[in-house]
């Protein structure tokens, strides 16, 4: 199965590349196991159009979506739980690339989120795709001076901060030390009913917190099913699930494949049949 690329790597020498851009679109979901844990060598950025995608930063769970721009410190370590769908904007720069660096979101040394709404995001996305030509041309005049108006926006923008719960709830979500729970064993450890916990996930992330549970539980079948150790009543069970049939029928509903039609077809791919 083909590795996916970061989006914060670029092939060749990162020192011709003070900053860096590309456009970014996924037309169907990718398995969050084929990206890999990576220490970012350098500040990173995301900006999304469309689609979302939930990282693990340094220990701590991110959500970006449609319309928010994401900056990411250098020298972060990063791995990707999910992400669906994106279209929009990524790349990375080393500060000798900026007009100024003295920008608190810049300083602050930890990953950033601002929301765009409207017409802002159709104007990010308008500077994302000219930054884009300018660097396919090599102006670095311009890279600069547009990168410096994104960065000064930023401060104006809604700052988005992650309600204590919903980041506890994300983090024992995507521990894959443990087995996944329901939404009302997660909500019993929160302290919290589990109607409160859908409705607080909900606002914060525009998904309930049973929508995400059958994401992690989908996400992590598949990683099991591809490793091909268990069987498929085990990989049930390690996702929280008690009921082979249930699961088959589960996931088949979300992946247009049962458990082992997405083994078979996961082996071929890496050349293990």
């Amino acid at each position: 199965m083909k590795r996916v690329i970061p989006y914060w790597e670029k092939p060749g020498d990162w020192r011709q590349f003070p900053f860096y851009i590309k456009h970014l679109e996924t037309s169907l979901p990718v398995e969050a196991t084929l990206i890999p844990k990576t220490t970012v060598p350098r500040y990173s950025f995301l900006f999304l159009m469309e689609g979302e995608i939930l990282a693990d930063i340094d220990g701590h769970p991110v959500l970006c979506q449609a319309g928010q721009f994401l900056l990411v410190p250098e020298g972060m370590t990063v791995s990707v739980n999910y992400f669906k769908d994106l279209v929009g904007y990524t790349g990375s720069f080393q500060l000798s690339a900026l007009r100024d660096v003295s920008y608190s979101i810049i300083t602050s040394g930890q990953p950033v989120i601002r929301t765009f709404w409207f017409d802002g995001a159709t104007f990010v996305a308008q500077v994302m795709d000219r930054l884009t030509a300018a660097l396919a041309r090599g102006d670095e005049g311009y890279i600069t001076r547009a990168f410096d108006l994104i960065l000064y926006m930023m401060k104006s923008q809604t700052e988005v901060k992650s309600h204590p719960l919903v980041i506890r709830f994300f983090e024992m979500l995507f521990d894959r030390k443990q087995v996944l729970d329901s939404v009302s064993g997660y909500a019993e450890r929160l302290g919290i009913s589990p109607s409160y916990l859908n409705k607080l996930v909900r606002t914060q992330t525009r998904h309930s917190a049973m929508d995400w549970v059958e994401i992690s539980r989908v996400n992590w079948a598949k990683s099991l099913l591809k490793e091909g150790n268990l069987s498929i009543s085990d990989v049930s069970l390690a996702i929280g699930v008690d009921d082979p049939s249930y699961f088959t029928r589960f996931f088949r509903k979300s992946t247009g494949m049962t458990p082992s039609e997405y083994r078979r077809s996961a082996m071929k791919k890496v050349g293990k049949l």
